[in-house]
């Protein structure tokens, strides 16, 4: 999708968000899946690749995993830092709805804050389950709708009150990017899993610094916008973001973040 592909955006979502946020949220989403030695598995929507290179660790050399998404620019880092002793990764450029992989060849199948992102959430289940084996898994997770999900509100927030138009529009703070139980649960049910369960779970972050935490927004869609300030607004801009997102002692807070988990049976 072009609104992950401009500039430096896989990289900063790399250095920023992904070790505070997405990194701990992959761990919990294949605990939830139950990965096994040896396993092949898929990984759709991968971005720059933070679920694959964790599947990789914990399927060991034995197994397979493959890197899936549309954004050749997010694909790039999907082999930086990925574990020597685990699974080699493969990347493979394409759409979740048209993936080129023969029926029935993966064990598992995982989509970390994809679905929002496919316009026909249908077509890409029933692709997902084309692909597994009888008997195999599919994972999701998706923010929860109705929980409030920093920083990106604050993010969002501050571009507003710019008075800007962003080609992501309402990050995080909507349905733009959120799902509820009974979406996901239709989502992987009209995709013809059996044995569906889902389920909001909770994850307590804290950034490392304020500076980090205001640069993460360099790594969303919304980066691009801000990036493109002449240097005295976009100064004041960071500062007032600092402000939203800073505590009473000027560094960061900690945030609750609420992810739907979802799986089924192929």
């Amino acid at each position: 999708m072009e609104i992950f592909d401009a500039g430096s955006t896989a990289e900063n979502y790399r250095r920023f968000l992904q070790p505070v946020i997405f990194q701990p949220w992959s761990e919990r989403l294949l605990s939830f899946v139950g990965l096994e030695l040896g396993q092949k598995v898929l990984d759709v929507a991968s971005g720059t690749g933070v679920v694959a290179r964790a599947a990789a660790s914990r399927v060991g050399p034995t197994g397979r995993v493959i890197a899936s998404d549309i954004s050749a620019r997010m694909l790039h880092s999907v082999l930086v830092d990925a574990d020597p002793s685990g699974a080699s990764i493969e990347v493979l450029e394409c759409s979740a709805t048209d993936i080129p992989l023969d029926d029935g060849g993966m064990d598992v199948v995982l989509c970390q804050q994809g679905f929002p992102f496919i316009p026909d959430r249908a077509a890409a289940a029933q692709e997902m389950h084309r692909v597994l084996k009888p008997g195999g898994k599919v994972g999701v997770a998706v923010w929860a709708a109705g929980k409030q999900l920093e920083p990106f509100d604050a993010y969002a927030e501050a571009v507003r009150a710019e008075g800007i138009e962003s080609a992501f529009g309402n990050i995080a703070t909507n349905a733009s990017v959120t799902m509820s139980e009974a979406e996901v649960e239709q989502a992987l049910l009209s995709g013809g899993f059996t044995r569906v369960e889902v389920t909001t779970e909770r994850l307590d972050i804290r950034f490392a610094t304020i500076a980090d935490e205001v640069r993460g927004i360099f790594g969303t869609p919304l980066g691009a916008s801000v990036a493109a300030f002449e240097a005295e607004r976009l100064d004041a801009f960071l500062k007032d973001l600092e402000r939203r997102l800073a505590g009473p002692d000027g560094e960061p807070v900690p945030h609750s973040t609420f992810a739907v988990l979802g799986r089924g049976v192929a």
